[in-house]
């Protein structure tokens, strides 16, 4: 009888565990949504990378593009950037920066944010996005918004892919966007809130790819490392260093526009 009501409640206690797991919470990293770890590889072990010249065909006219994922980079990873029905309470947001050079004018007419989606997929079409500046070095704060919306956005096949997932641009058309000399954040931040879309029913999740590997098709001012930040209600982190959610040193955005 006491083997038998051991056996029942090590069962239990197994059933028990396997719930658990099969019912883990949504993670802000993806390599830990997916329990991952992308081993070390020849490429960044001290084998030369070949990198791609120029910035990526929809990068035009291109001012600055922070390079591809890199597949073979031995931290390749993607961080949360998202409102959808898993992660809910808001945006939760990655905010990567970049350079405008001393003397310079943008003005911005597109933004980009290359993104691990779960589906091609943005419902609503209708994508918010933020370019900041005055971001303190230890966070806290968003500094001062610059220039954003929410206006239709379109996920951009890029061929990349990684973890399972396809890797998209997903671009909006940026209004009054006029950004001097100085660093400046961006986000792009893809939205599947629909209850009734399937792709959005359907664990659907997005990530913003770092680009810590050969920076293929890198354009225009090198973007600052470990200088990024992120702010979600969700994951508890209110602009917070990126690190303390990953080890990426920078991840992929893009500017389109023209430059005085």
């Amino acid at each position: 009888m006491k083997k038998m009501l051991f056996a029942a409640a090590l069962l239990a206690a197994l059933i028990t565990v396997a719930a658990a797991q099969d019912s883990r919470l949504p993670q802000a990293s993806l390599d830990r949504e997916v329990d991952v770890r992308v081993p070390a590889r020849a490429a960044v072990l001290g084998n030369p990378p070949h990198v791609a010249p120029g910035a990526p065909s929809y990068c035009k006219p291109c001012l600055f593009y922070a390079g591809d994922f890199d597949s073979n980079a031995s931290d390749a990873n993607g961080l949360a950037n998202e409102n959808d029905l898993i992660v809910s309470g808001g945006n939760t947001g990655t905010y990567a920066p970049f350079v405008v050079p001393k003397g310079k004018t943008w003005t911005v007419t597109k933004l980009f944010s290359s993104e691990f989606l779960s589906a091609a997929v943005l419902d609503p079409a209708k994508t918010p996005y933020e370019v900041r500046k005055g971001i303190p070095v230890a966070g806290g704060t968003g500094g001062k918004l610059v220039c954003h919306g929410t206006v239709k956005g379109s996920p951009v096949v890029t061929g990349l892919n990684g973890f399972g997932f396809n890797v998209y641009a997903v671009t909006v058309k940026a209004a009054k966007c006029s950004l001097k000399g100085g660093k400046y954040w961006m986000s792009v931040i893809a939205q599947c809130t629909n209850a009734n879309d399937s792709s959005c029913q359907n664990s659907y999740r997005g990530f913003t790819t770092n680009d810590d590997g050969a920076m293929a098709h890198h354009f225009g001012p090198k973007e600052p490392a470990n200088n990024s930040f992120f702010n979600s209600v969700f994951f508890g982190a209110v602009w917070a260093p990126s690190s303390g959610f990953q080890s990426s040193s920078r991840f992929t955005e893009g500017v389109v526009g023209t430059q005085q």
